[in-house]
């Protein structure tokens, strides 16, 4: 039972509750923080209220004041707190295997490199909350090694703004823009998208046929990396001033579901930039499975490739 603060009368769930407050004239906002104050904790002014359950499971206005929280605290504090978050994040979302890079950020969660410093590696962290990361393996050193001379890349009969390569050939492929063929050829996939194909591809028009593609990959033991030629931050400022703005949070949240309902058969990174996607894709594609347990984009984000 739940009761309310005002008038001590008790209710079975939350949603009565809430209806029962509309006879005390006060909104959901005025009632929680009145009743259930909550104080940032790098700030210590209240947390502003959007929803019931942002206001109980976040301790900051945004990602920047936790990480800066993270640098002003004690190791040991810190330590606790951010394998909490995680541990709240696995148990809340249900979910199989610690978040990516990608999610990590999107969440306003701690970075890799946080649980790294405090955690010797964020596998350690993830093994403590009984999970194993999304991707767990290291940038492999071939990834120095030029692209072959003979790598072939196809590009796909309907791909509308094909990249440039030395070495091509349109042919119809049965998912993704990009592959290699040949003794490269390792079940690997580029699905190449411009800042506006992200946004579309994940929203709710086009969420089912991009999910049925990545059914199509995973039926035929492949993999798909999809390649956004911007990078997020960018993204989300151009975004804020369009005419025509997208719910990047809706479109987020779809993107992490679907990496983890295709764990093991896709991934998501941002290049920055076109010209950086045609540099990496070759060596996507002729890499291959040696790259499908990467996390990609912490090594992109950080500059590290």
């Amino acid at each position: 039972m739940i009761t309310c603060k005002i008038c001590s009368e008790q209710f079975e769930n939350e949603k009565k509750l809430h209806m029962h407050l509309r006879s005390h004239k006060i909104t959901l906002a005025e009632y929680y923080t009145r009743y259930y104050p909550r104080n940032n904790l790098l700030t210590r002014e209240p947390l502003p209220f959007k929803n019931k359950e942002q206001y109980f499971d976040r301790d900051f206005a945004n990602r920047k004041q936790l990480l800066d929280w993270c640098a002003k605290t004690p190791d040991a504090q810190v330590k606790e707190y951010i394998l909490e978050l995680l541990d709240r994040r696995i148990k809340r979302k249900e979910l199989k295997f610690g978040p990516s890079h990608v999610e990590l950020k999107t969440s306003d969660m701690p970075t890799v490199d946080l649980y790294q410093k405090h955690f010797g590696s964020y596998s350690k962290a993830c093994d403590l909350v009984g999970v194993k990361p999304l991707f767990s393996t290291r940038l492999p050193d071939e990834w120095q090694n030029p692209v072959p001379d003979d790598v072939k890349i196809f590009i796909d009969t309907r791909e509308q703004q094909p990249l440039e390569f030395d070495n091509s050939e349109s042919l119809k492929l049965d998912f993704g823009d990009y592959a290699v063929g040949s003794n490269h050829y390792d079940y690997t996939y580029v699905d190449r998208k411009s800042e506006t194909d992200f946004k579309s591809t994940l929203s709710k028009n086009s969420l089912n046929r991009f999910r049925a593609e990545l059914q199509r990959t995973k039926d035929f033991d492949s993999y798909l990396f999809v390649v956004t030629e911007t990078d997020m931050s960018t993204m989300e400022k151009r975004n804020k001033w369009s005419p025509h703005t997208s719910n990047m949070k809706y479109i987020y949240h779809n993107m992490r579901v679907l990496a983890h309902d295709f764990s093991g058969h896709c991934q998501f990174i941002f290049t920055g930039s076109r010209e950086q996607s045609q540099q990496l894709i070759p060596k996507i594609l002729t890499l291959g499975k040696k790259l499908w347990n990467v996390d990609l984009q912490y090594y992109i984000s950080n500059q590290l490739i």
